[in-house]
């Protein structure tokens, strides 16, 4: 269950946020009810030894973190990404590449390419081969000295796609296949290790920008958006996800402030406040926000005094209504039903989100899908406004004469 709780990640402060960065959020997480801080990507030395960097993190500070973070009453996953690690060779944008520890005592366990030599992945990395049992071995110890030892509640697993196929001699691989179709036991080992240590654990498995790979689907908590651009990919992904993953599946919406975004440059400027497109469709709400005020670097994804009312609204109608552990209705048609629409059904409430195609005003009518016949009382939840009253009967369903901006958002009760 703690995987439908909402979720502030630390990634608002980019690749070099310290604990006290991540700790000072804590009284506004607690003010908005936010449950769930995730530490993102960079708190770490090198990919593949994932030690804790000494110059953000020293000594035992990341353990000191989520002990306060627990504390608080709050729970914490760990941002990593499983099987890359640095051998010396490329960069990404947070760093030059150094020689990991494991990829200089285990040379042997690198996929090797037709060449012989270091096969890449996602952000120019060298990779370790999943179907050799030292490496499986490997992530199993990894995943207890950060569930166990360190104290996180989960993982956020990042730019997850595949493997490389391995050429290694070394491996006796029956076809280089072997290590594509063994990336799932990593996944598996991360998962099931995560949830033998804390059985409430959340796993979330991203893969960024793309749609997901069946090698890791099973073997996760929660589904994530995935660095949508815009609002429209953020409701048609948690719809995605519901048909794959079941009716009532823990979807995360991502952060909200990509909910809207505009291009600069080669780069993105994110500020996006929708959050009625997580709410509506039943996924899980997320945000990014920096408090207190560190500096104008920040100042996009700023928590000003007008954000916090916003965001207090709509992560307090989250929690109070819980869409996400709803009964997602399969009963609009995206490119055919216009408005875009969208059905939940919980506690004997059936809930609509509609969605004008423009920024101009939407008027008509809504069909409200899927009631048993009867008198139902219609209300705009997130505008506490009394919209009177619909009959559904066997062979029809009622219709809302309607006129909205952006959404609308109706519980639909007897």
């Amino acid at each position: 269950s703690e995987a439908y709780n909402v979720s502030w990640c630390g990634w608002g402060y980019e690749f070099n946020v310290t604990p006290a960065q991540m700790l000072g959020t804590v009284p506004k997480l607690k003010e908005l009810g936010i449950k769930w801080a995730t530490l993102d990507d960079r708190w770490f030395d090198t990919y593949g030894d994932w030690d804790p960097r000494p110059d953000t993190f020293p000594g035992d500070s990341i353990k000191k973190m989520t002990d306060e973070f627990h504390k608080q009453g709050e729970l914490v996953q760990l941002w990593w990404l499983p099987l890359g690690v640095e051998d010396g060779q490329g960069k990404y944008e947070s760093h030059k590449y150094l020689l990991s520890k494991v990829a200089k005592e285990h040379p042997e366990w690198l996929i090797l390419d037709k060449n012989g030599k270091h096969a890449r992945m996602i952000r120019d990395l060298a990779v370790l081969c999943p179907a050799v049992p030292e490496v499986q071995a490997y992530y199993k110890q990894l995943t207890e000295k950060f569930i166990r030892d360190w104290g996180f509640d989960g993982s956020k697993l990042d730019n997850i796609y595949t493997v490389p196929m391995c050429y290694n001699p070394a491996h006796h691989h029956k076809s280089p296949q072997d290590s594509v179709n063994a990336m799932a036991d990593v996944y598996k080992t991360i998962f099931q290790t995560t949830r033998a240590i804390k059985p409430e654990s959340v796993t979330q498995s991203c893969p960024c920008g793309t749609p997901p790979s069946l090698a890791w689907l099973p073997y996760m908590d929660q589904a994530v958006t995935a660095d949508p651009v815009g609002a429209v990919q953020v409701r048609r992904r948690i719809k995605m996800y519901k048909a794959l993953l079941g009716p009532e599946a823990a979807v995360y919406g991502d952060h909200v402030e990509l909910s809207a975004m505009t291009r600069v440059g080669k780069s993105w400027l994110e500020h996006g406040n929708d959050f009625a497109s997580t709410i509506g469709t039943g996924g899980v709400v997320g945000t990014k926000f920096v408090w207190p005020d560190p500096g104008p670097k920040f100042k996009n994804v700023l928590l000003t005094q007008n954000k916090e009312a916003h965001w207090k609204k709509w992560i307090g109608i989250y929690n109070e209504k819980m869409l996400s552990k709803g009964n997602f209705r399969n009963l609009y048609v995206d490119g055919y039903d216009t408005p875009e629409g969208y059905a939940i059904e919980k506690d004997g409430k059936m809930y609509y989100a509609f969605f004008a195609p423009s920024s101009a005003a939407w008027r008509g009518e809504v069909e409200l899908r899927g009631l048993e016949p009867g008198t139902y009382h219609v209300v705009d939840y997130a505008d506490g406004k009394d919209l009177g009253t619909v009959e559904a009967t066997a062979d029809k369903a009622p219709r809302l004469a309607t006129e909205f901006k952006e959404h609308l958002l109706l519980e639909v009760s007897r």
